[in-house]
């Protein structure tokens, strides 16, 4: 009870309590549900493939689950930390200067980050790529074998909101309300055929097969929030 945030990964979920405190559960062959005893002040969380990240209220990160890529071990003197993404076998890190700090596994897909990256709102992360919010509502994204269709986050403009799934794609939603998904070439999975006429979307959320959108449907009465299921569910 008493839960303001929650955070899923692969095999896990998180939900962070109105007391700074953390409840985990799902699998636990990594440790990826072993919450540190004592961990308190928490303000945000992030559950990764295989391992989860919290940041606290004084701007550090704490890190817990499977490190064979180094995605727990914390930079030194991390500080002023506003936001976490974990994906797999890395972590990102929102700093509130609105640069990111990435740490873990060096691929062609995770690290390094774009030259220059500054004034980040939010970022997210996958399993093989990464992307951040920057302030002018613009799109940042690196990672991922995408060819072609990673070009579209470079023209996106107008960007409110931002989820990356756990496997290849990414949903933004616009201060329009309307939603704008991508994703790789080989994708089949339909995640990214977004329903015809889809308007005053609140939110969205992206998985590894599909995505959802919070709609805001007006009534004569009261608003209303409805669901709405895009692409295909396994």
């Amino acid at each position: 009870s008493d839960v303001v945030a929650v955070a899923a990964g692969d095999y896990c979920a998180l939900a962070l309590r109105g007391d700074g405190t953390v409840a985990a559960w799902g699998a636990k062959d990594f440790g990826q549900c072993d919450v540190p005893a004592g961990l308190s002040d928490v303000v945000a969380v992030s559950a990764g493939n295989y391992h989860c990240l919290a940041v606290k209220a004084d701007g550090t990160v704490v890190a817990w689950g499977l490190n064979n890529d180094g995605e727990c071990n914390i930079p030194k003197d991390l500080s002023g930390v506003v936001a976490v993404a974990a994906g797999l076998g890395y972590s990102l890190a929102l700093i509130s200067d609105g640069t990111v700090v990435a740490w873990g596994r060096d691929g062609n897909w995770t690290i390094p980050m774009p030259a220059g990256l500054h004034d980040v709102v939010a970022i997210t992360a996958g399993a093989y790529f990464s992307a951040a919010l920057k302030a002018d509502g613009t799109v940042a994204q690196w990672g991922g074998d995408w060819g072609e269709s990673g070009g579209v986050a470079a023209g996106l403009a107008g960007v409110t909101a931002l989820s990356g799934g756990k496997k290849d794609g990414l949903v933004a939603l616009k201060a329009d309300g309307t939603v704008v998904g991508w994703g790789p070439p080989y994708d089949d999975s339909g995640r990214f055929n977004i329903p015809a006429g889809l308007s005053n979307v609140v939110a969205v959320a992206a998985g590894q097969t599909h995505a959802v959108a919070l709609v805001r449907e007006p009534v004569k009465s009261k608003a209303g929030l409805v669901f709405m299921l895009i692409g295909a569910a396994e």
